[in-house]
């Protein structure tokens, strides 16, 4: 008796899928965080303005990410 498992492709299990939209939405928020420490201190300023308010909109944007793929991928 033929196996007719072995002509369908394999679907990456949950694990690994969730796991990786955590890095990527780390990576989102990282990357712009670091982005905006740097522009402060390239201006030279005392409050953290770019720091924070570049921290605030990659949280917002790396949650609408994360809620867009994972509806997607349902």
């Amino acid at each position: 008796m033929k196996n007719l498992n072995r002509n369908k492709p394999k679907k990456p299990n949950d694990f690994i899928r969730y796991s990786n939209l955590g890095f990527e939405m780390m990576a989102i928020i990282g990357i712009s965080t670091f982005g905006g420490y740097k522009m402060d201190q390239w201006m030279k300023n005392e409050f953290k303005a770019f720091t924070f308010g570049l921290m605030v909109f990659s949280v917002l944007l790396a949650i609408i990410y994360g809620t867009k793929t994972l509806i997607k991928k349902k």
